[in-house]
């Protein structure tokens, strides 16, 4: 579940409030943890005791007792054990300032200052309701937190919730083996877990002590109705009458909180223990107008529903409601949550302290990728994002930035290698190949898994990274995992594959997911040159996400039913045959609709199971995106192969309806997008390879660059594939395009490597301005084409070079 969007988000909700709390976290946390034992612990010393020596003065007498000159009495505490003193509150008349005293219940005699540990746990309280600032500053602060640590807590829960019940056990106990950053994750995660129950009660409870709003909300919500109480201000509360009424209902006078009006006038309230009550916080409570008589009385064990809830919020913002234990499991749930402040912010800055592309820190584990379009770029991004969110140190990096010397400094090392072309290894991975081939480095304490990414259509399928594995197994690498070949991005073969890893490593598999698909709505549909032959059209998309020009467009082809049926009738086979596939037992229509490349076969050669075997699994396509936000716009060629059936993907959409809905996902391409600085671009297509430069002028135009574009387009006519001719005349007369070349197969028998050939002087000039060279289209024409026009005009080593800068970007297919 942790790939979908709800634990991506919920992952950043908890990492950003975490961090934005965390300091006062860490002083509530602690302080909390002691103020749940602060009974415990003032039982545990020697304290002040009286003589008992009959019953407790009455409440009149008691409070003329206690009357000190310029203070208000506020309250009085009677203690339920007869040998403690009692407590008063006062506030000083002028100050406003409050204070305690200690006092002698049967005689009314002021003993002093609260003893020295009542006045430590009461700087304890103040530090953790207020932070020691003034209360209206301080109290907002905690609260916040508090709030902020409602919404972590349950991003957390989230973040780390299991798919399935069969991954609970991962989810709640101890990996061993488990060391370094990854032993303090596990810290992190699993006491989150397990406490999550009091830690969260703790924070839900902590806003009631900050914000009245917050209280009278929960009290509107949950309490009942309350009457009013209406007081007589206009006379002086009749202590006599209200002490009478009050030994009514308990005899004893024991363990009585009064509260006193402020100014000496209207109602008096109590809150006292019955003999049953279950905690010293299970308080019924007495109210009484100025005469004496009973306004309200509110029984404790009276209490049920929402009223019960309100009369126990300290009990169980303290832990007391459980009794000792869970006194005991609240403070040792303050001090987890006061400990996760630390252990997060550490996690987040050791995280961030590791640039993506360099290795710094002691990881153990090094994701290194040799990406041409994207995938496997994508790839090992998701991949470094599952290890780091279990804990474990991993860098990833391009084999552009690396030397095979690189490697020695890691545990394990996972190999993402895309082949280009005919068993070719990506352009920026060609200067690591020629180092990796003559080195004689010793990689014996290095285990490598290999996952290959290549296209079966090409004679040499994933040759590259076949390569890797026999060169690293030559300097003595062991090998983690075997090498996993993906067939054009291949979901089955990444899914097995990363099965494989997660069992190996010990880690939990479900949350390694590939990017989620999601569906897009056709919002326009036109063919760009009618009655060519090989129409090429212009479709827009409505899809969520961000992109950037020069980013791809995942198109998943699924068939429908109709369509499969009469593919499978065509070459005689039972579409209503059941047949197992690796997402389970199905009718052979679907299997082809959803999972199933489409294999051609003779009649009846193969049953239905033995082509289920036979064929690929369904793989996506991938269209270059042709503009910078609102919609993804796309150029799309219609194909037809040699068997009379369409493109898979490119005949449907050519069929498309508006309003249609697909399956697409975006994709990354980052070899393949704008530098970040403004410099010279050559820009070199052919047929759909414009579509990403339509992307790339947009940006340049809104980011208003300066420097020279160079763009060199080819097709077949012009009279009919002259595409987006008043677009491209528009970024002309903008200056956004300084020189516009076109090259005409038909009938002038012109190729845009001839262009190029014919333009040397001007390339030059452009590289030695500093341009980037993009090329975009069929590899067999303008990518082979342009590569051997480059290497004439410049050498080996300078076109190595242009690789070696990043100056030189390829997206052929």
């Amino acid at each position: 579940m942790s790939g979908s969007w709800s634990q991506r988000i919920s992952f950043r909700i908890h990492q950003w409030l975490g961090l934005a709390s965390a300091l006062v976290l860490l002083i509530v946390g602690a302080t909390g943890a002691l103020l749940a034992l602060e009974d415990e612990i003032t039982a545990m010393l020697p304290g002040p005791t009286v003589a008992v020596s009959g019953p407790v003065l009455p409440m009149p007498q008691l409070s003329r007792q206690l009357a000190l000159p310029g203070k208000t009495l506020q309250r009085i505490y009677l203690e339920a054990e007869p040998q403690y003193p009692g407590r008063a509150q006062y506030q000083d008349r002028q100050t406003q300032q409050r204070e305690w005293r200690i006092f002698n219940p049967y005689n009314g005699k002021i003993l002093g200052p609260l003893p020295a540990v009542s006045n430590f746990f009461d700087d304890v309280m103040a530090l953790h309701r207020w932070l020691l600032l003034p209360h209206s500053v301080g109290s907002v602060i905690t609260g916040t937190a508090a709030l902020m640590a409602i919404g972590l807590l349950l991003a957390g829960f989230i973040r780390r919730a299991p798919d399935r019940l069969t991954n609970i056990k991962d989810w709640l106990w101890w990996k061993r083996g488990s060391k370094g950053r990854l032993a303090l994750w596990q810290f992190h995660a699993l006491i989150g877990t397990w406490l999550f129950i009091p830690i969260f009660i703790m924070a839900l409870t902590g806003p009631w002590f900050a914000f009245d709003w917050y209280k009278n909300g929960v009290k509107q919500w949950l309490g009942s109705p309350q009457p009013t109480a209406v007081a007589d201000v206009a006379v002086t509360p009749n202590a006599d009458a209200v002490w009478h009424n009050f030994l009514s209902i308990k005899p004893d006078g024991h363990f009585a909180r009064w509260y006193f009006p402020a100014q000496a006038t209207g109602n008096v309230r109590i809150r006292y223990l019955e003999a049953d009550a279950p905690h010293p916080q299970a308080f019924s409570v007495l109210i009484f107008d100025a005469a004496g008589k009973l306004l309200q009385q509110q029984r404790y064990s009276d209490l049920h529903g929402g009223d019960y809830l309100l009369a126990n919020i300290y009990a169980l913002h303290t832990g007391l409601f459980f009794g000792l234990t869970g006194k005991l499991l609240w403070s040792l749930a303050g001090l987890a949550f006061s400990s996760f402040a630390v252990t997060g912010v550490w996690l987040f800055f050791n995280r961030r302290a590791r640039p993506k592309e360099q290795a710094s820190g002691s990881a153990e584990t090094l994701i290194a990728y040799a990406s041409q379009s994207g995938t496997a770029a994508a790839h090992g991004q998701r991949l470094k994002n599952w290890l780091e969110q279990q804990g474990a140190g991993v860098h990833l990096r391009s084999l552009a930035n690396m030397q095979p010397q690189d490697l020695g400094a890691y545990r394990q090392v996972l190999v993402l290698a895309s082949t280009y072309g005919e068993g070719q290894a990506p352009d920026s991975a060609i200067a690591f190949q020629h180092q990796l081939a003559t080195t004689a480095l010793a990689l014996n304490h290095v285990n490598v898994a290999v996952l290959a990414f290549g296209d079966r259509q090409y004679q040499h399928f994933c040759a590259f990274g076949h390569w890797l594995a026999q060169r690293f197994s030559e300097l003595g690498a062991g090998t983690l995992l075997p090498l996993q070949e993906v067939d054009r991005g291949a979901e089955l073969a990444l899914q097995q594959w990363n099965a494989a890893l997660a069992q190996k490593l010990h880690l939990e598999p479900s949350s390694l997911a590939l990017d989620s698909w999601q569906q897009a709505t056709l919002t326009e549909h036109r063919c760009l040159n009618p009655d060519s032959g090989r129409e090429v059209y212009h479709l827009e998309f409505k899809v969520d996400g961000n992109w950037q020009a020069g980013d791809i467009l995942e198109l998943l082809p699924l068939w429908s039913e109709a369509k499969s049926r009469e593919y499978l009738r065509q070459i005689g086979l039972d579409a209503d045959a059941m047949v197992s596939t690796h997402t389970g037992v199905m009718p052979l229509w679907q299997a082809q609709a959803q999972c199933l490349e489409a294999l051609s076969v003779t009649q009846n050669s193969l049953s239905p199971q033995q082509y289920v075997n036979a064929a690929a699994a369904l793989a996506p396509r991938s269209y270059s995106i042709a503009s910078i936000d609102s919609q993804v716009q796309l150029m799309v060629r219609r194909v037809a192969g040699t068997d009379g059936w369409e493109g898979r993907a490119s005949g449907a959409l050519a069929t498309a309806d508006v309003g249609s809905n697909w399956q697409v996902r975006l994709k990354p391409h980052s070899n393949f997008h704008l530098p970040q600085a403004d410099v010279p671009l050559i820009l070199v297509g052919a047929g759909t390879g414009l579509a990403p430069y339509l992307g790339f002028l947009q940006q340049r135009r809104k980011l208003n660059y300066q420097t020279p574009v160079w763009l060199l387009f080819g097709e077949r006519y012009a009279e009919l594939d002259n595409y987006y001719a008043a677009e491209l005349t528009g970024f002309v007369d903008a200056g956004v395009i300084s020189h516009l070349d076109f090259a005409w197969s038909r009938p002038q028998g012109r190729y845009v490597q001839q262009c190029l050939q014919a333009e040397a002087a001007r390339l030059q000039q452009y590289l030695a301005s500093g341009a980037h060279i993009y090329v975009c289209g069929a590899i067999d024409g303008i990518g082979a084409g342009v590569q051997q026009v480059l290497l004439q005009i410049l050498g080996d080593n300078l076109l190595d070079e242009l690789q070696r800068q990043g100056r030189y970007h390829r997206d052929l297919y």
